[in-house]
């Protein structure tokens, strides 16, 4: 436990202003290389979507850019500042973190969004301000009890897009700089999935947001896509550059177009 125990760099993170450089960077697990030779920089503001096939390393790239791992060599700078001086806790209260599954506890609306903040006429303004974002305060509203009224366990009483719209608005109610979302709509059938989508894109430009999607037509209007094969980025472009680069993207482009028409 001493050994495994985490180190805490002493500089407060306030807020993203620049860039995260990532220079150089291997990951590995025990003798299992992960990650190779990865460099890349990401700007404030921009929309970066992750793609490649399950065991690539997307979901370890985007933890070491959290500061859940740390790299076996190599350097992440945040805003030029060495990652392993700042005291990462700061750094992750800026970080909506959205995963494929999202928690709902056996409470109020208002609970669940703000994690049981007392009401005031500022929380109850800011947590309408984060349900908006969302693009779920219509759904709110309409209820009796509106955001009095109990979700149940594991919000049984929520469709999985409900669920899903609720735990964005957990995370933009925190005043974050980051959205990072990992399969955050692979489990919902089509019609929700696009609405969410447009939802994400309403905020391109506000927040600096990094997506993992295996459905491509997720992540087609992002800034930035980055191709990740075999633990290495392979390829890098939008949409469109990579679809007429007819390489690795185009290809698992050309396989999805053929599994919707059948």
């Amino acid at each position: 436990l001493k050994r495994g125990k985490e180190e805490l760099g002493k500089k407060t993170f306030e807020n993203f202003n620049d860039t995260i450089k990532i220079s150089d960077v291997f990951y590995a697990y025990e003798d299992f290389t992960i990650l190779k030779k990865i460099n890349l920089t990401i700007h404030k503001n921009e929309t970066l979507a992750l793609v490649g096939e399950s065991g690539s390393g997307k979901t370890t790239l985007l933890n070491l850019i959290a500061g859940l791992l740390k790299p076996a060599s190599g350097k992440i700078l945040i805003d030029q500042e060495d990652a392993n001086r700042l005291d990462i806790r700061t750094f992750q209260k800026k970080i909506g973190y959205i995963t494929q599954e999202p928690v709902i506890f056996s409470d109020t609306i208002f609970n669940n969004i703000t994690f049981w903040e007392n009401k005031s006429p500022e929380t109850l303004q800011k947590f309408k301000d984060a349900l908006i974002k969302a693009n779920i305060l219509d759904f709110v509203e309409q209820l009796p009890q509106q955001e009095n009224t109990l979700l149940g366990n594991n919000g049984v009483n929520l469709s999985g897009g409900q669920k899903q719209r609720l735990s964005i608005a957990r995370e933009l109610y925190k005043n974050v700089d980051f959205l990072f979302m990992d399969e955050a709509t692979s489990a919902l059938d089509t019609e929700t999935e696009k609405t969410i989508q447009k939802n994400i894109e309403n905020l391109k430009g506000k927040y600096t947001i990094i997506m993992i999607a295996h459905r491509l037509s997720t992540i087609r209007h992002a800034t930035r896509i980055l191709v990740i094969n075999n633990g290495r980025i392979a390829e890098e472009g939008s949409h469109d550059t990579l679809i007429n680069a007819n390489q690795h993207y185009h290809r698992l482009w050309q396989i999805q177009i053929g599994e919707r028409k059948h």
